[in-house]
This record gives C-alpha cells, sequence and structure tokens, in this order.
C-alpha cells in the first residue's frame, strides 16, 4: 500500500448527493415527480440552468437536465437485458406500485427478488427506466413478509 492510500479509507465515498437525468421538458418532468412521487423542489427551479432540482426524502437531489439529445438512461447487461441506472429504496412497494398504475405510468410486474426483497421497474414521461426495492425482510415482521408474498405473488402459506 502506498502512503497516499493510507489517506484514504472506504468511507471517504458515504452516499450519492445528486443524479442527473436527462428530460426533454424539466417542468412537465418535475410535475410529473411531484405527482407520482411527492418530491419538492430542491432549490426554485432558475429557467437559465435547464434543470429542475426535486430532492428525495434523504436529501439527495434529483437533477432533471434539459437535453435536445437521444434520451438514453439504459444499458444493456452481458445477457442483454436493458438495466436501469439505480433502484430506489421505498418503504410500502405495494401502495406505490399501486398508486404508479392508477396514476397510469408504465410499471412492469413487481418481482421477489428473494434476499434482495421485492421490486419493480418503471418509466418515466422520457421513457427513462428506474427500480424500486423494499428488501422486506429488514421492514417487516417475518408474518408480515409471508401475507405480503402470498399476497403479491399468490404464493401457497
Amino acid at each position: 500500500m502506498s502512503n497516499g492510500s493510507r489517506e484514504w479509507s472506504a468511507d471517504n465515498l458515504k452516499r450519492i448527493c445528486s443524479v442527473y437525468v436527462p428530460v426533454k421538458q424539466p417542468l412537465k418532468s418535475a410535475a410529473w415527480w411531484q405527482r407520482n412521487f411527492g418530491l419538492e423542489y430542491a432549490v426554485p427551479f432558475n429557467p437559465a440552468e435547464s434543470q429542475a432540482i426535486l430532492k428525495l426524502t434523504d436529501g439527495q437531489w434529483l437533477h432533471l437536465v434539459e437535453t435536445d439529445g437521444e434520451i438514453d438512461n439504459q444499458f444493456p447487461n452481458k445477457a442483454g437485458y436493458e438495466m436501469f441506472r439505480f433502484t430506489f429504496e421505498v418503504r410500502e412497494i405495494e401502495r406505490l406500485y399501486d398508486r404508479l398504475q392508477s396514476n397510469g405510468v408504465k410499471v412492469e410486474d413487481l418481482a421477489d427478488r428473494e434476499s434482495c426483497g421485492i421490486n419493480f421497474v418503471f418509466y418515466d414521461l422520457d421513457g427513462n427506466k428506474y427500480d424500486v426495492n423494499e428488501v422486506v425482510h429488514l421492514h417487516r415482521a417475518p408474518e408480515e413478509v409471508e401475507a405480503l408474498k402470498a399476497r403479491l405473488f399468490h404464493y401457497a402459506n
């Protein structure tokens, strides 16, 4: 290990503070995020910046950046599956899933990813793909997890 390496440790990268998402119309996109997720502006909209900046519950910022270019926020993994860039952590995933479906948001089916929890994928107005996750076994009692999975995935108890 070099001397310079000792100055750094694993806790230097603490969290992601901002995520930048390409959109065609930042204000329209911000309204969509507000309607579907209850996000609020982190700072007032400044048309000169051509972006709307919203704040997630834990303080991270979601920058909705206007682009004239092609929007392609996905990439294929080695098996050819179109990956999303990041996953949102949520609680009560089934309620969010139902709300997004009711609001006409494009969502894929809920998936039981076992130790990773329950997930689903959704798309924003510009076709950007996102993943949503609840590690249910960490946040719910075992009997709640069983009942939820039985209801969502028609598993036998």
